[in-house]
């Protein structure tokens, strides 16, 4: 079947390559906020082009290299030097041009990829955030999921009658409702089963601890292991479990399954602003609630994307409680110095701890 463009799409790819090139109106975003409400597959296909790194499973062919080239190219930092307004008007129209091949392109390949892989009833793809950046994605069942520093999401849309997600790393899910096809999200160490709500998912592989926090809805979270145990949460419930690669002692209150810990309790609220510790990153703020400077140092190993170094291991355990948003790793570590005696010290991307 021929790929078609219909004016409205052709409208919304104009206004996507204003937006990236910054040079929309307030009124050109509202407008295109509304045509994507009305092409929810566009939405899909313009969140891969502006916020995430694609994977897929299949070989990368000539095609999808020359776009992911082109795509470079458009996100390259502009030069600063002076233009007139017809070199202005150029590269705004070059860019529109470029979207939209862009979007025939990735819209024809995954239109491809969809037929093809469904066939085998599989569907399968990745997104992927590095350290120091976060993203926004819409699923295709409009599902949007916020992804921290340092995670990765895999899904598959292929079967008919599920919505499955494997995570690695720290998601906020706002899940559309329904209930004929369940929403399931797996992680190394808990399965979460859903129908429609809002909940965070931390499942770093390098982390002593995994959770999750539920924000509103209900969801089901089974616990793997010799015995799997389901446990429903409620809203402003969490379940927290040792991650298995780490050896920690089990606290006192800790309910068992089998060879299984697991911890029950309520979500951390901030009574003066109701700021949700859990799911505060998703608003761009970095919270410390009495933890050791260890594994403060690993939160910002990822959300300032730098390597901490400790020379004296004593350090490691001093404890912190702080609220920081927009601050960077050298305010955030001054703040820090202040209320305990540590030096730092900054090499380009190495943060070096000592007393």
């Amino acid at each position: 079947m021929p790929f078609k463009i219909c004016m409205d799409q052709s409208r919304i790819w104009l206004l996507l390559a204003r937006k990236i090139s910054g040079e929309s109106t307030l009124d050109e975003l509202r407008e295109l906020e509304m045509l994507l409400k009305d092409e929810p597959a566009l939405s899909y296909y313009a969140s891969l082009m502006k916020e995430i790194e694609l994977v897929t499973p299949d070989p990368v062919t000539d095609v999808e290299m020359a776009l992911e080239k082109h795509l470079e190219l458009i996100w390259a930092p502009p030069v600063q030097a002076k233009r007139s307004k017809r070199v202005l008007l150029f590269r705004s129209m070059a860019v529109a041009a470029s979207v939209l091949i862009a979007g025939v392109a990735i819209w024809g390949i995954w239109s491809n990829r969809w037929q093809r892989l469904s066939k085998q009833d599989l569907l399968v793809s990745e997104v992927l955030t590095k350290h120091g950046s976060r993203s926004k994605v819409t699923l295709p069942d409009n599902s949007i999921v916020w992804l921290n520093v340092g995670s990765k999401l895999n899904y598959d849309y292929g079967k008919s009658d599920s919505r499955e997600v494997i995570l690695e790393g720290e998601a906020f899910f706002d899940v559309q409702k329904d209930e004929k096809r369940p929403f399931l999200i797996h992680t190394r160490k808990m399965d979460i089963t859903v129908l429609g709500t809002s909940f965070n998912v931390r499942a770093y592989r390098e982390d002593k601890t995994v959770e999750t926090s539920l924000i509103q809805g209900k969801v089901e979270v089974t616990i793997k292991g010799d015995k799997p145990k389901k446990i429903i949460l409620t809203p402003n419930q969490k379940i927290v479990l040792p991650n298995q690669e780490i050896t920690i002692t089990a606290p006192s209150n800790a309910l068992s399954t089998g060879k299984e810990h697991y911890l029950l309790s309520e979500v951390r609220v901030n009574p003066q602003d109701s700021l949700v510790a859990e799911t505060a990153w998703k608003e761009n703020y970095l919270i410390f609630n009495n933890e050791r400077f260890e594994d403060i140092a690993i939160k910002m190993e990822r959300w300032f994307d730098v390597n901490i170094v400790f020379q004296d291991s004593s350090v490691k355990n001093y404890r912190f409680t702080g609220t920081f948003t927009n601050e960077t790793v050298e305010q955030t570590l001054d703040a820090l110095e202040f209320s305990s005696r540590f030096h730092y010290q900054i090499d380009k991307k190495k943060v070096i701890i000592k007393r």
